[in-house]
């Protein structure tokens, strides 16, 4: 028996450092009239033990991005505009593995080619305010982190307790819906940001296209955050809610959908002459969701990254991560009518290591360890082996 969800993991960090829309140049330099960026990562997984299926799958994305400067451009002062459109071929570790919360980020299930982000960015205050209105990744500001994003389990993005929700998700990679996102960042690094997009991104009977409709009853996710940023450190607390209804997953009561999220990065050590040789990051993630008409309850996540453990290899990074998906009573009740054996939680276990072999390839091989997978002690606990690579390249125009 399985009962999968549908995750979510921003991939315009994770996949090629900062997203070129949101480059920033040095303060003494200006930002480029042009940056356009492509990106294919390759996942090569396979369930070598447990699971619903032993086997493999061969999962990928190719993506193609555009940020321009209006100002150098048009002399719109101000004001950039970004594009980002990906390719992905469809096939599903999942299946194998049965688990809830998907060893891969860049699985989703259909194949085809969809335009993620197209918005303009307005700022304003001398820069310490923005806002931004078009189509719009929420992952993409919310709910991010630069530690966690090394991993390949896609909880280790936007937590599962966030991504779950939504009659088709919420507004994430790869699905995304038209809204507006208005920033402020105050002096020293603090910051609040609060987006409002539709809440029923793409169309549902068409999973292929790229739609943006405002049907009646879709209602909106509003979704707020504030947190301070600065070099070594992140630290976010956040909060969402859906305008609409949901139906209970077990009776035939409507709910509203709302949930938080609190989330730590810090830089617990760095490299020193006289003192370690390398540096070692770590992040914490636990995030809430209503449970009537959400199959999570609450995610508890943490991880550790060590930069530099190979003094030969001094940006190579190795990371341990912790994923806890914790079911709801209701879930729990589902899988117990489907003829499986609920448990409290899923559990993922992640070790993987990132290496740059020239400034255009990366590798990245990785091992899973996956208990009671989709919360059910039916299934036996998985054990997956697999291996990303990425070829990247960039331009800037001036």
């Amino acid at each position: 028996m399985r009962l999968a969800l549908c995750t979510s993991v921003c991939l315009s960090a994770a996949l090629c450092g900062t997203a070129v829309g949101d480059d920033a140049a040095p303060a003494d330099e200006p930002a480029p009239a042009l940056t356009v960026q492509f990106a294919y990562m390759g996942d090569l997984m396979e369930v070598v033990d447990g699971g619903l299926d032993e086997g493999g799958a061969y999962l990928d994305d190719l993506d193609a991005q555009i940020g321009v400067d209006l100002d150098r451009v048009f002399g719109w002062s101000g004001a950039r505009a970004f594009v980002y459109g990906l390719y992905t071929n469809g096939n599903s570790i999942n299946e194998k593995s049965g688990d809830l919360q998907g060893p891969s980020g860049i699985e989703v299930g259909v194949e085809g080619v969809r335009l993620v982000e197209a918005w303009i960015d307005q700022s304003f205050a001398e820069g310490a305010g923005s806002l931004r209105v078009g189509l719009y990744d929420v992952s993409g500001e919310f709910d991010a982190g630069e530690v966690r994003a090394l991993f390949l389990n896609s909880s280790h993005g936007s937590g599962p307790d966030f991504s779950q929700t939504g009659l088709n998700g919420p507004s994430m990679w790869p699905v995304t819906s038209f809204g507006a996102r208005l920033n402020w960042t105050f002096e020293g690094g603090p910051y609040a940001r609060l987006a409002v997009v539709d809440g029923v991104p793409g169309d549902l009977d068409h999973p292929k296209r790229t739609t943006i409709d405002f049907d009646d009853g879709d209602g909106a996710l509003i979704v707020g955050e504030v947190g301070i940023a600065e070099e070594g450190r992140l630290w976010s607390l956040g909060a969402w809610v859906y305008t609409e209804e949901f139906a209970d997953l077990v009776t035939a009561e409507t709910h509203s959908n709302r949930g938080a999220y609190v989330a730590l990065e810090e830089r617990l050590m760095e490299r020193a002459d006289d003192g370690p040789w390398f540096d070692l990051s770590g992040s914490l993630r636990l995030g809430v969701a209503d449970s009537d008409v959400n199959p999570l309850s609450s995610f508890f996540g943490a991880t550790l990254v060590a930069t530099g453990l190979i003094p030969a290899r001094a940006d190579d990074q190795l990371g341990l991560g912790l994923a806890l998906a914790n079911a709801g009573d209701a879930f729990r009740t589902v899988i117990a009518d489907a003829g499986g054996t609920p448990a409290r939680r899923e559990i993922n276990i992640e070790l993987t290591y990132y290496a740059d072999v020239t400034e255009w390839l990366s590798v990245q091989p990785d091992l899973q360890w996956i208990i009671d997978p989709g919360a059910d002690r039916a299934v036996d606990d998985a054990f997956v082996a697999g291996l990303r690579f990425q070829l990247k390249s960039d331009w800037a125009i001036d």
